[in-house]
């Protein structure tokens, strides 16, 4: 926290309208190691030290549902997400009939372990294994749960991109942390409440995160355009070119959509069901401190 304050006036870290302290561009350093393997540190959010695993543990659904809800592609409220109760505790009893044994679907990704994950249209799914000590989709060490800090998530909804841009990222910002849901009226059948907070251990980004992760000033257009700007994304850490990445906000006109980070470096909306990469997010406890590294790729933040 001390070396990220000292370092505002430095061109990597990047203090948004809240007040919070990010780290933005195309290397800056902010390397940390975090349950044996590489995640980032995106900034000081709400007083918290909130990371991003470096690469995605895989493609999965936001959320999906039978075909007699929303036509099967999912409900936008990330307190009973699918991919909500995939990476969270509590959700071990979360089960789908396989053949002739359940397979369970529910807190895998959080106790390291195996089973199915939703990854299409009505309710598919998929085999999937986060039991691993090692490799791209190994799930959280006990070590590393007890340093995850439980926190207020904002699921406010977006309902147009054209309206955000780094020139007003306020009110970027502000919708995400705003009362906008779904109305229940139109553009889908679910009937089920919409929240804008939630309290848990792991999430993800909001499209505000990725837009303030580039230092370009030249990225002052609408979100869905930002294809069309190399600067946008070879500025930006976040960016990620090999797939795309699921956000936490949910498309307000829509039941079943959901904000994503697109692989060509647009942000757009994608149906819940979709398979796309998910880079866990959590927010460290006030307790855990660097013991060694100095953020560097080489040199990563050491915690303990």
């Amino acid at each position: 926290l001390n070396e990220l304050n000292e370092a505002k006036d430095d061109s990597s870290i990047f203090v948004d309208p809240y007040g919070n302290i990010r780290y933005r561009g195309a290397t800056p350093n902010n390397y940390v190691t975090f349950n044996d393997e590489t995640w980032r540190i995106i900034g000081i959010i709400d007083g918290k030290v909130k990371l991003i695993r470096d690469e995605s543990i895989g493609s999965y659904s936001w959320d999906s549902s039978d075909s007699n809800t929303n036509g099967g592609g999912g409900i936008n409220e990330w307190s009973q997400a699918d991919l909500m109760k995939l990476l969270n505790p509590g959700y071990e009893n979360e089960t789908i009939l396989g053949g002739l044994e359940q397979k369970v679907t529910g807190s895998l990704y959080w106790n390291r372990a195996s089973g199915k994950c939703y990854n299409g249209i009505n309710n598919a799914t998929t085999a999937c294994d986060f039991s691993q000590s090692t490799g791209n989709s190994k799930g959280l060490s006990e070590e590393a749960k007890s340093m995850i800090d439980k926190s207020t998530w904002y699921l406010g909804g977006l309902e147009d991109s054209s309206d955000y841009s780094l020139s007003n990222i306020d009110d970027l910002m502000d919708a995400e942390r705003g009362s906008t849901t779904w109305d229940g009226k139109s553009n889908g059948d679910d009937k089920v409440p919409r929240t804008t907070i939630w309290n848990g251990y792991v999430g993800l980004m909001y499209p505000s995160d990725y837009v303030q992760a580039t230092n370009s000033d030249s990225c002052n257009s609408d979100l869905f355009d930002w294809y069309t700007n190399n600067a946008c994304t070879s500025n930006n850490w976040i960016y990620k070119d090999g797939y795309n990445q699921w956000t936490m906000s949910p498309y307000s006109d829509y039941a079943y959509a959901v904000w994503y980070v697109g692989s060509n470096g647009w942000v757009d909306v994608s149906d819940a069901y979709e398979a796309r990469g998910v880079r866990p997010v959590i927010n460290l406890k006030s307790s855990v401190k660097v013991k060694n590294g100095d953020g560097k790729s080489e040199s990563a933040y050491e915690l303990g």
